[in-house]
């Protein structure tokens, strides 16, 4: 491959922090304010221009692994039922326009800096200390400084780019779970019960031979997400297969074979219109669903009999609940395993051989299948809970992230 030379510039040091996330998902966004609500100095860089991340740049929902949970988890629920933007599909669905709001709300009143559309790509380290990072904005690349790294990217970018190791998709082939191009449409029948995910595509697959469906949308389990106001739902039907969500090249395939699913979807849905009702497409992301990229590898990795066992851990910051749920590679179904219950010990949310960085979301170090189960936005709302408390502890008690007591994490959380 040939290649040209970067031009030598210095990048001056813009922002200095204690606390810097990248990332403002449900984890990041979490994370940013866990750490300043204890009283951190903290700074969010976000590359959309919306908090919430797949919630609201990707029309995720339902908020899955939010019940029983506390702190963000119930503030965040209590906030959308109060403003009427709460219900739907398992009583766990949410209006996306008032999530936008509400987190905009939280994370300015706990005085949270943000910096929206800018893209962290670069680790800033010195002999194993992450110090900070290198971003791009419209304006150009600028440094940040941090005593503390939160890498909330989902992805993994910057724990990645500072050298720590990761895994990629299932052990035996590296394949990813497929991504999926969510989309809103309105004009849904009240009619339709919104416990059934699944009867729409049953009736069309009688009116259509399967075949001909998974030709142009190859996923045979797809559901139907009813939304809060009235005649609105969301779809998660298309599969974008062997692509790979951290290749530029794959993303942007990917994301145009999503739209061109979701036209093939409303071509069906008038055969359909005696039991869907006129549905009109109402919302298209501005990012696509992707399930799975980088797992980070951290001082402790949560391993299949972890999940099956359901092991205690006296460092545990949150308990999954959420099935294993895996959209299967290299086929038109979707996996789906029961269990007890597991829990995320605080040490697979430090990168290992790494200081000064933690990890929270859907790329924490976690086997295969562990991860299909954690990676739900209730469980990446905990982690990141996690990770900004430890932060600020470890701010505050001047220790390294390794060094916070377990026993203080743990009952604040």
């Amino acid at each position: 491959m040939e290649t040209v030379r970067r031009k030598n510039i210095e990048i001056p040091i813009k922002y200095e922090t204690q606390v810097l996330v990248v990332g403002g998902g449900p984890a990041g966004f979490s994370a940013a304010v866990t750490a300043a609500r204890e009283g951190r100095d903290v700074l969010l860089v976000e590359r959309g221009g919306y908090l919430g991340g797949m919630w609201t740049l990707g029309l995720v929902s339902p908020f899955f692994d939010n019940a029983g949970k506390g702190g963000l988890n119930q503030e965040i629920r209590r906030k959308l039922i109060q403003n009427n933007a709460w219900g739907g599909f398992n009583e766990i669905s949410f209006d996306h326009c008032q999530m936008i709001l509400i987190l905009d709300e939280i994370a300015q009143e706990a005085g949270v800096k943000m910096l929206l559309y800018t893209l962290a790509e670069e680790a800033i380290v010195d002999n194993g200390k992450v110090q900070g990072v290198i971003a791009v904005t419209k304006n150009g690349p600028v440094a940040i400084k941090a005593d503390i790294v939160i890498d909330c990217s989902g992805d993994g970018t910057i724990a990645a780019d500072a050298g720590a190791e990761f895994k990629l998709g299932r052990d035996k082939d590296n394949l990813t779970q497929p991504m999926t191009m969510m989309f809103k449409v309105g004009g849904l029948k009240k009619s339709y019960d919104k416990k059934d995910i699944l009867g729409w595509y049953k009736i069309l697959a009688e009116r259509f031979p399967e075949s001909e469906l998974l030709s142009k949308i190859p996923f045979n389990y797809p559901a139907i997400i009813k939304l809060p106001r009235k005649g609105e739902a969301l779809f998660q039907w298309t599969h974008l297969k062997f692509r790979n969500g951290i290749d530029p090249d794959d993303l942007t395939a990917a994301t145009l074979e999503g739209r061109r699913q979701v036209k093939y979807a409303l071509e069906y849905f008038k055969s359909i219109s005696d039991i869907l009702g006129d549905v009109y497409l109402l919302g298209l992301p501005e990012v696509i669903g992707v399930r799975d990229t980088r797992r980070i590898i951290g001082d402790y990795y949560i391993s299949d009999e972890d999940v099956t066992s359901g092991k205690k851990f006296d460092d545990a910051v949150c308990k999954v609940n959420f099935g294993i749920d895996i959209h299967e590679p290299d086929k038109k179904s979707q996996t789906v395993v029961g269990h007890n219950g597991f829990y995320i010990p605080y040490r697979s949310l430090i990168p290992a051989g790494f200081d000064n960085i933690l990890v929270a979301g859907r790329c924490i170090s976690g086997s295969w299948l562990a991860h299909a189960a954690y990676r739900v936005t209730g469980n990446c709302v905990a982690t990141g809970e996690a990770a900004g408390l430890a932060a600020a502890i470890s701010c505050v008690e001047n220790c390294s992230l390794r060094k916070v007591p377990n026993k203080k994490l743990c009952q604040n959380l």
